[in-house]
């Protein structure tokens, strides 16, 4: 076995733990063959009692049973000791004590052909010959793991009744002898195929095994969060320490919990088993994972998923990539393209496509909509008396009163400066916005605290309806600022609806 390991090239643990798993079938096979041999030991005693003498196979039956008994003790002996060949000398002490009782029986059972078969009785050497063939048969077969003991056995059992019927004068007893001998090779030639495959399939199974750990210490290693699901259950079956912080929790907790738990949408997680079961490859999908149990954290991910075999069981490795400080920058850069940087109110640009929508849908139900242009009074004076940072802090608690005056249907937005806009999406009557922009006006002339000023304003408010007053966005937002003009001009503080003679005027 060292010549071939060496010539393979197989590591010397590799071929430690080959001969403990030799050692291991071997003493398994052990009941079996024990079994058998007093079996067809008794058998033989109970046909051959009358043609052999009572004291000759009396002496070879106790020989026999004494020789079982030591390999039965042997068996005993192994099966009490749970460490019974880890070392590799424990090994080979093993593996010398199972050769010496397989060699002893088979000398016994070589014996026992010569005294068992009465010279010319030709039917009891057949009988005999047929026995014995059995038994190297079955030998064959349990002791293949280890070449010693199976050569070692046939030769002792069946090399002596080989000769012994070759020197017989009659024709059929030679005979038997050349296919007894036959019968050996091809016993000989079948134990060593046996052999090779057997120690090439254990090979190849400790190459999976190597290969399994490799992958493990390769992920466990790995920064990227990964976890092997178990796709019968849906519960996880490896996690390494990237995914345990991933999912806030520890490898140990992480194994056996669901996989889907963790996701937000669990309609994401089911279309992705989905898409694999129709052979889609999935890799870089963006999953949005959070805590199983409320809301204490919330990550984004990008998700790989991969097929493949684990533990002997169909599973899938899943591969996260966190880029939630990225997901929550973009997020952020997208929030600033759309809203005001001061007041996070929605800006110019999202406030117009909300409105183009908005009349889009009261065409398409031809229902009314309302839209307010507020310009606050006294602003200027604020910002050149107190500075820009208190102006700032101004247009802030502005923007808050104008949430707390609207609908959760209704969209403030902020232009630029001191200017403001509301879309009123739907109103029954004209009376319903101007009931809103009244309410709007109150509130801005509420005196405002900040750091320990008392600051006190107002607002103008210009008011347009949609169909009334104009049919597209521009001309809408054009008629509600020459409204809020024409209110500034009569005094400020007041709510002025849009009038198709204002444009006559001159303001």
């Amino acid at each position: 076995m060292a010549s071939l390991s060496a010539s393979t090239g197989v590591s010397r643990s590799a071929v430690a733990a080959e001969r403990r798993e030799r050692v291991r079938l071997l003493f398994e096979n052990l009941p079996f063959s024990l079994t058998i041999s007093g079996l067809l030991a008794c058998i033989l005693a109970a046909v051959l009692a009358t043609e052999i003498r009572n004291a000759r196979l009396f002496d070879w039956f106790a020989v026999l049973a004494a020789v079982l008994l030591a390999r039965t003790l042997l068996l005993l002996v192994w099966r009490r000791r749970p460490d019974a060949g880890i070392d590799p000398a424990g090994v080979e002490a093993w593996l010398f004590w199972f050769r010496f009782g397989t060699i002893a029986a088979g000398m016994v059972w070589g014996v026992g052909g010569l005294l068992l078969a009465p010279v010319g009785d030709i039917s009891h050497e057949i009988y005999v010959s047929f026995a014995l063939g059995g038994l190297c048969a079955g030998a064959a077969a349990t002791l293949a793991v280890d070449s010693f003991s199976v050569v070692g056995f046939l030769l002792t059992v069946l090399v002596p009744q080989i000769v012994f019927l070759a020197m017989q004068r009659d024709a059929i007893s030679q005979g038997m002898s050349a296919m007894e001998t036959l019968f050996l090779i091809f016993l000989l030639a079948s134990s060593r195929q046996s052999s090779r495959q057997l120690a090439e399939n254990f090979r190849l199974r400790m190459q999976a095994t190597d290969n399994e750990q490799r992958f493990r210490q390769m992920l466990e290693s790995s920064p990227v969060a990964t976890c092997i699901e178990d796709t019968a259950n849906g519960r996880v079956m490896f996690a390494n320490n990237s995914y345990a912080l991933l999912i806030d929790t520890t490898p140990e907790r992480a194994i056996g919990a669901f996989t889907a738990s963790y996701y937000a949408s669990p309609d994401a997680y089911a279309a992705v088993l989905e898409r694999l079961g129709n052979g889609e490859q999935v890799t870089n999908q963006l999953v949005e994972l959070h805590a199983p149990r409320g809301s204490a954290w919330v990550k984004w991910t990008l998700a790989s998923y991969f097929p493949v075999e684990y533990q002997g069981k169909p599973a899938l490795l899943i591969w996260f990539y966190d880029i939630t400080d990225r997901k929550i920058a973009e997020d952020r850069n997208q929030h600033l393209a759309y809203h005001d940087a001061l007041t996070g109110l929605p800006n110019r640009s999202l406030f117009r496509d909300r409105v183009q929508h908005a009349i889009a849908s009261a065409e398409r139900e031809r229902s009314r909509l309302a839209l307010m242009f507020v310009d606050l009074d006294r602003f200027k004076p604020v910002n050149d008396t107190y500075g820009h940072g208190v102006g700032d802090q101004l247009l802030k608690l502005v923007a808050e009163r104008l949430y707390r005056c609207l609908r959760k249907s209704d969209s403030p937005a902020r232009l630029g400066g001191d200017e403001f806009v509301v879309l009123l999406p739907a109103i029954k009557t004209e009376r319903n916005a101007l009931e809103i922009a009244e309410k709007i006006r109150h509130e801005m002339s509420v005196p405002f605290e900040i750091d320990g000023l008392t600051l006190e304003i107002s607002a103008s408010i210009g008011v347009a309806i949609y169909p009334d007053h104009a049919d597209n966005a521009q001309r809408l937002v054009d008629c509600a600022d020459l409204a809020m003009y024409y209110a500034k001009a009569e005094g400020r503080n007041r709510v002025r609806t849009y009038q198709a003679n204002l444009r006559d005027v001159n303001v």
